[in-house]
Protein backbone atom coordinates (compact mmCIF):
# COMPACT_ATOMS: atom_id res chain seq x y z
CA UNK A 1 0.00 0.00 0.00
CA UNK A 2 1.39 3.43 -0.91
CA UNK A 3 0.32 6.27 1.36
CA UNK A 4 1.11 10.07 0.93
CA UNK A 5 2.97 11.77 3.54
CA UNK A 6 3.52 14.76 2.07
CA UNK A 7 4.97 17.34 -0.16
CA UNK A 8 7.29 20.08 0.85
CA UNK A 9 8.89 23.04 -0.89
CA UNK A 10 12.67 24.78 -0.09
CA UNK A 11 12.91 28.11 -1.57
CA UNK A 12 16.73 28.57 -2.31
CA UNK A 13 18.19 32.03 -2.72
CA UNK A 14 21.85 33.72 -3.34
CA UNK A 15 21.81 36.55 -1.22
CA UNK A 16 24.26 39.64 -1.58
CA UNK A 17 27.11 39.04 0.89
CA UNK A 18 27.08 35.76 1.00
CA UNK A 19 28.64 32.63 -0.89
CA UNK A 20 26.04 29.80 0.06
CA UNK A 21 21.93 29.72 -0.41
CA UNK A 22 19.93 30.87 1.74
CA UNK A 23 17.06 27.56 2.45
CA UNK A 24 13.34 28.20 3.54
CA UNK A 25 11.50 25.81 3.51
CA UNK A 26 7.57 25.22 3.56
CA UNK A 27 5.88 21.84 4.70
CA UNK A 28 2.27 20.77 4.16
CA UNK A 29 2.12 21.98 0.59
CA UNK A 30 -0.88 21.04 -1.28
CA UNK A 31 0.03 17.83 -3.60
CA UNK A 32 0.89 18.72 -7.44
CA UNK A 33 0.87 22.01 -6.69
CA UNK A 34 1.56 24.10 -10.45
CA UNK A 35 5.00 25.37 -11.59
CA UNK A 36 3.75 28.64 -12.04
CA UNK A 37 2.60 29.10 -8.62
CA UNK A 38 5.74 27.24 -7.25
CA UNK A 39 7.81 30.44 -8.59
CA UNK A 40 5.80 32.63 -7.77
CA UNK A 41 6.23 31.86 -4.29
CA UNK A 42 10.08 31.99 -4.96
CA UNK A 43 9.51 35.43 -6.29
CA UNK A 44 7.87 36.54 -3.44
CA UNK A 45 10.35 35.16 -0.85
CA UNK A 46 12.79 36.62 -2.66
CA UNK A 47 11.25 39.81 -2.56
CA UNK A 48 10.89 40.35 1.31
CA UNK A 49 14.36 38.93 1.88
CA UNK A 50 17.54 41.57 1.91
CA UNK A 51 18.42 43.62 -0.73
CA UNK A 52 20.30 42.33 -3.69
CA UNK A 53 18.67 38.46 -3.16
CA UNK A 54 18.11 36.73 -6.33
CA UNK A 55 16.32 33.77 -6.95
CA UNK A 56 18.37 30.22 -7.51
CA UNK A 57 15.48 27.96 -7.38
CA UNK A 58 12.74 25.82 -5.53
CA UNK A 59 13.02 22.58 -4.87
CA UNK A 60 9.69 20.22 -4.37
CA UNK A 61 9.85 17.23 -2.38
CA UNK A 62 7.19 14.50 -2.29
CA UNK A 63 6.93 12.01 0.07
CA UNK A 64 4.98 8.69 -0.04
CA UNK A 65 5.44 5.67 2.68
CA UNK A 66 5.04 1.62 1.40
CA UNK A 67 3.70 -0.80 3.63
CA UNK A 68 2.95 -4.23 3.29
Amino acid sequence: MIQKNGTKLKVQIHTANDEKLQNIHFQHVVDAPAESAVLTLGEIVTALSSEGSTLDGVVLTSQSRVTK
